[in-house]
């Protein structure tokens, strides 16, 4: 095959304007237009282009959809029900206001509906203003009633049963599909999940759109996929490396895994071959990753994808932190690095390795459903 094909790709990223959006990715390397709350920036949206090497101009879709075995890899298409699909959906959201309470189905709900897969997602705080927090499940799993009459008001009121985690810079979770979630304002969050965009608001603390109406709610759908039960908790990150390079393991499911990469100026880290596609964001500093004989520089805010099957090679330019997502094979690639550093079963666990186990194949492989709801 063509070398080119194995290089690894820069994207140009999607931003979606919200109206609980702000300026703050700039902070992280964004260009925003004018005058518009941008809420987020879709890393690996479908539609992002490619801006470098022989792929330049195509976008991520039409990547995978010509070699879904590159842009997806094995373990992309396992964790997708065989969709032809870019099995990570990263982006960054900067939350000026509360997110809407919300919920996303699993893969069941999902295939039943034809919507493709769930959504399992997992947040990483980058930063927060003081006081900032994340609302995480129900505060007593036995008030349902009493948080689906909060929920029927519309008011906000549904802030009230929800537990409250504090926002602090650094702290990843994982949050199953089913849980009943709202990112505070003040958070910049990066998030990794799955290829899907399915949203169902529960509740919008009675915010009006520019046109003075509400905006609609999804209670019939989103109740009826609300896992009472389900209540993340901050992750404590798993060392496999210290040095010039430290890798700190973030979260492990079997939709995906992120890692966190602190590199001290010249350090260098090998990216073995892996049956899954690789996402490497620069959060912080100046980075290059190297593959198939060609080397892209990256600045904080870029991103780029280094196709399944390629192995790989990071060179911090000066002091940079990257955060590194894939969908992983659990055994080889968590729990044997993560217990030959020292790691109990019960941290890996902890990582999130029980979520998702199972994933329902349905004869929708194509995945074109069309969501009943994909705004947050």
């Amino acid at each position: 095959m063509d070398a080119g094909m194995d290089e690894p790709i820069i994207l140009q990223p999607r931003l979606d304007p919200k109206p609980w959006g702000g300026r703050r990715l700039e902070e992280w390397g964004q260009t925003l237009p004018p005058d518009v709350p941008i809420g987020e920036v879709v890393l690996t949206a479908p539609d992002a282009v490619v801006t470098s090497g022989r792929h330049a101009g195509a976008t991520l879709e039409e990547l995978v959809a010509r070699d879904p075995m590159r842009w997806a890899g094995t373990r992309g298409l396992l964790a997708t029900g065989d969709r032809r699909v870019f099995p990570l959906l990263v982006k960054i959201i900067d939350a000026r206001e509360n997110l809407s309470i919300q919920v996303h189905p699993d893969d069941w709900f999902a295939a039943a509906r034809r919507l493709g897969t769930g959504k399992t997602e997992a947040h990483y705080v980058l930063d927060a203003l003081p006081g900032s927090v994340l609302y995480l499940g129900l505060r007593d799993p036995d008030a349902e009633a009493a948080f689906v009459a909060a929920c029927l008001r519309a008011d906000g009121s549904t802030v009230d049963l929800l537990r409250v985690v504090p926002a602090e810079p650094g702290t990843a979770l994982v949050v199953p599909a089913g849980t009943v979630h709202a990112i505070g304002a003040g958070a910049v969050i990066y998030e990794i999940q799955q290829p899907s965009d399915v949203t169902y608001r529960l509740d919008d603390w009675g915010r009006l759109d520019a046109l003075g109406l509400p905006r609609a709610l999804h209670l019939a759908d989103g109740l009826s996929v609300v896992d009472r039960h389900s209540r993340p908790k901050a992750i404590p990150p798993i060392a496999i490396a210290t040095g010039d390079a430290r890798r700190d393991l973030l979260v492990a499911t079997r939709y995906f895994a992120l890692e966190r990469i602190v590199m001290r100026p010249e350090a260098e880290v090998a990216l073995a071959a892996v049956e899954s596609p690789r996402v490497l964001t620069v959060i912080a500093g100046d980075a290059a990753l190297g593959a198939a004989g060609a080397r892209q520089p990256l600045a904080t805010g870029q991103t780029a994808v280094l196709p399944a099957g390629v192995p790989g090679r990071l060179l911090a330019t000066r002091d940079a932190t990257i955060l590194h997502g894939w969908v992983p094979d659990l055994e080889r690639e968590i729990l044997a690095p993560g217990r030959a550093a020292g790691a109990s079963d019960r941290a890996l666990q902890a990582l999130g390795i029980a979520v998702g186990r199972a994933l329902l194949h349905v004869d929708d492989a194509a995945g074109d459903g069309t969501p009943a709801a994909t705004v947050r």
